[in-house]
């Protein structure tokens, strides 16, 4: 099977991360390096905020075209299907109220939940205080600034471990307070102007049936899947992701979804093995194609 290729009529990167999330970079930074590559759109997608958006002074004007995007985590519901899934949003109004407003909670609530996974994990033994992590955040606080305390106090740690540890059925895993619905996300983004995507299908590993979850988004209202995306965290260019993404576009057709993709860039600590402004798979025209479905 051929390695990942790169589409000949322009590119696009709909998942990106900025320090006003758990991302390394200031959003002009990653602005600029994707306008040096030649993508032709992109979106910044931090967590449960719009602060790398706002930083950038709004959209418009620049050499690329920049749209509206965030990610929003979703309250499990494993009998739907949802264990730790993510919604990408895009193209919504950045200065709706209602969305400003629940974003708001959403931030504060991530901040409880990170403020306890810190104590679960500081009473396990791990070396790390709220203090040495929320010193490392710009903006809301993600699970990369709490390993990033741990490797820093702790040279030798196991990465893999600690995410493990806080993911669902982990010693430190905790489940925020103020859960985001499916439901009230994928209405929230459409209030606001906006379309919803299911981020990532390939990561979630804990559920045991991934149709449900397909079938539970239809039903919602969510229009897009993340098809071009590395599926395979440890293969992410290869073969292991084009398996998956072949895969995951026959998905999106059985839906009528449209096709994104994004490579979830975070950092060259965060995410080593992703390449900034390196992704090549996803087709600029599916910018277009997703926001003709807004209502």
């Amino acid at each position: 099977m051929p390695a990942l290729a790169e589409v000949s009529n322009g590119r696009a990167n709909l998942h990106l991360h900025t320090i006003f999330s758990d991302g390394e970079l200031e959003p002009a930074q990653v602005v600029e390096a994707h306008v040096a590559a030649g993508f032709n759109a992109i979106a910044l997608t931090d967590h449960d905020t719009l602060a790398g958006i706002d930083a950038l002074g709004g959209l418009e004007g620049r050499p690329l075209r920049v749209i509206a995007g965030v990610e929003l985590s979703i309250e499990d519901e494993p009998r739907r299907g949802l264990v730790d899934a993510h919604l990408l949003g895009y193209g919504f109004a950045v200065g709706d109220r209602r969305l400003r407003r629940r974003l708001h909670e959403a931030s504060e609530a991530r901040e409880a939940q990170k403020v306890e996974t810190v104590r679960r994990l500081a009473a396990a033994g791990f070396k790390v205080t709220w203090d040495d992590v929320r010193v490392r955040a710009r903006g809301n606080v993600g699970k990369p600034h709490i390993v990033a305390a741990i490797e820093a106090a702790e040279p030798g740690v196991v990465r893999e471990e600690l995410y493990a540890a806080m993911g669902p059925g982990g010693a430190a895993h905790v489940p925020r307070t103020k859960e985001m619905s499916l439901d009230e996300g994928v209405d929230l983004i459409a209030t606001a102007g906006g379309v919803t995507v299911l981020a990532h299908p390939g990561v979630y590993r804990h559920v045991p049936d991934l149709e449900v979850l397909f079938r539970t988004c239809a039903v919602a209202g969510v229009l897009g899947l993340e098809v071009t995306y590395p599926q395979a965290p440890d293969d992410p260019y290869g073969p292991k992701s084009v398996a998956l993404m072949e895969r995951f576009a026959k998905v999106a057709a059985s839906y009528g979804w449209v096709a994104t993709g994004g490579d979830d860039f975070h950092g060259p600590q965060v995410t080593p093995l992703i390449r900034l402004a390196g992704w090549t798979a996803t087709p600029a025209t599916c910018v277009d194609e997703l926001l003709a479905r807004r209502s």
